[in-house]
């Protein structure tokens, strides 16, 4: 059976450019390879040191993070010290979508990441059914539909891969279960394909995000983790995943009549995870002259003892321990000139303390605030990876430059880029000594790079034909357009011509 959607879009979340292209050139990928080859295709560009945070808000809402103020799931309430869950919904731009569905198009959207749950959309909705780092409970619109879809396909087998990898045998179970979740995923987007001829249909898989995470030391030879036994054992996991994502393509855009635009992405890139973000909060202690509370000690433990508590348990009782872990950090901030914030370990993000915008602010704006982040930056420049002797950091970023929008106060006033193509051991300069200490937040052994890639096939693309770099934030409107819908307010450009 062929269906008839006007667009069909496809995202393989964080599955890596690299990778896409060495396994397409050795034959593992024909469906990725042969929409290259039959339509066109370009490299996207992420916006730097948060492209993780910002890649799907800034996709869905077409405008850049300093406008739509998303940057990773956690994030300081405004007007306090308060580390807050920040979700879809809390997200300040609206969805694409929703000026399509005000248009009269009808759509549908399938495990869109870390997009709210539109509730009257002119079509249907899923909501983290399958989606990496699920931030909620699967849900739907209309409501009635995740009940349906579970009675007929059954629920995702996990809401989070960290939470299989604490298992014994998590290693060795999470690559069936993303490749059985990949398989009940084309299930379900198929079923709901053929409910009528939708104008868009928006689908994402989120098993090459997890798998990148998880599974890098066992992919990468040269990792400090790798073990032979265990890649003897249980093969290459991300590679299976990209297979049995590209054999998912192909099954889609088999569906799909010739006249759909499909448009296909790989959102950015994966690589090992090496970052000196779980340092720099004594950095910073050092460089200021805060010591750390008495009772931080005392925190860090309990905090590892939590995760080693059964998931059953923790998870129960996750918001009452998010809550009672952040009081304490919250006071501490309150203290200080600067302090760290959550972000991706990609990059590290760094607050003022500002007068006038927190409530006992120590910095004040203009000529003081512009000494201290001068001074900061230059003795962060300084630091070095003491095993190696290389430069530590790569850049540091001020967001009022880099991202402006009416929205650039919810960012990190600065955000530090590591060089992370090697292992890190420390941090040290003349200033601060020596800092080092195990990363024991995550057991994650691949991170995020920046740097996607796009596949065009259908009227408006031209066979083998490499268009010019895009941003996340080109999608909603280039999307928009080939429905014949101009949206308003927008920082992207549409990158296709719709052709009649």
């Amino acid at each position: 059976m062929v269906f008839s959607p006007k667009v069909l879009f496809i995202a393989l979340d964080a599955a890596s450019r690299d990778l896409v292209e060495e396994w397409s050139g050795q034959g593992l990928l024909p469906n990725l390879a042969a929409l290259r080859r039959a339509g066109s295709f370009g490299e996207v560009v992420n916006a730097p040191a948060i492209y993780t945070g910002s890649v799907w808000p800034s996709l869905w809402t077409g405008t850049t993070p300093g406008r739509h103020g998303c940057y990773y799931c956690e994030q300081l309430a405004p007007g306090s010290y308060e580390i807050a869950d920040f979700f879809g919904r809390d997200v300040k731009r609206p969805p694409f979508w929703n000026a399509l569905s005000r248009s009269g198009r009808r759509v549908a959207l399938f495990d869109v990441p870390k997009a709210p749950l539109c509730e009257g959309l002119n079509g249907i909705q899923i909501v983290d059914w399958g989606t990496h780092d699920a931030d909620v409970p699967a849900c739907s619109w209309p409501a009635p539909l995740i009940d349906e879809v579970h009675a007929c396909f059954g629920a995702s087998r996990f809401r989070r891969c960290d939470w299989v990898m604490d298992r014994d045998d998590g290693e060795r179970v999470l690559r069936e279960m993303l490749l059985r979740r990949i398989e009940t995923k084309v299930a379900i987007a198929e079923d709901l394909l053929q409910r009528e001829p939708w104008d868009l249909f928006m689908l994402g898989f989120g098993d090459s995000h997890c798998v990148g995470h998880q599974y890098w030391h066992v992919h990468d030879r040269s990792h400090p983790k790798h073990d032979p036994t265990v890649r003897a054992e249980i093969g290459d996991p991300i590679r299976d995943v990209y297979v049995a994502l590209d054999r998912a393509v192909g099954r889609l855009v088999g569906l799909v009549a010739p006249e759909t635009e499909v448009v296909v992405l790989c959102t950015h890139r994966m690589s090992a995870h090496y970052d000196a973000t779980h340092l720099l909060d004594e950095v910073l202690r050092r460089l200021e002259g805060h010591p750390a509370p008495a009772m931080r000690g005392f925190l860090d433990t309990a905090r590892r003892w939590w995760k080693r508590l059964p998931l059953r348990f923790t998870e129960r009782f996750a918001s009452l321990a998010r809550a009672v872990n952040r009081m304490p950090d919250a006071d501490d901030r309150s203290r200080r000139r600067y302090f760290l914030v959550p972000t991706n370990a990609n990059s590290a993000g760094i607050r003022l303390n500002l007068v006038g915008r927190e409530p006992h602010g120590k910095v004040r704006p203009g000529a003081e605030a512009d000494a201290v982040v001068a001074r900061l930056a230059a003795d962060l420049r300084e630091l070095i990876e003491p095993a190696s002797g290389r430069p530590l950091v790569k850049e540091v970023i001020r967001s009022a430059e880099e991202f402006p929008g009416e929205n650039v106060d919810l960012l990190p006033d600065l955000f530090v880029r590591w060089n992370r193509d090697e292992p890190i051991t420390g941090a040290s300069s003349a200033r601060i000594g020596i800092v080092s200490g195990e990363d024991t937040s995550t057991r994650r052994t691949g991170d995020h790079r920046p740097g996607g890639a796009f596949f065009v096939r259908g009227p408006s693309a031209e066979a083998g034909v490499q268009l010019p770099s895009v941003h996340d934030e080109d999608f909603a409107p280039t999307l928009a357009s080939l429905l014949g819908v101009s949206l308003a307010d927008v920082d992207g450009r549409s990158f296709l011509r719709p052709r009649s």
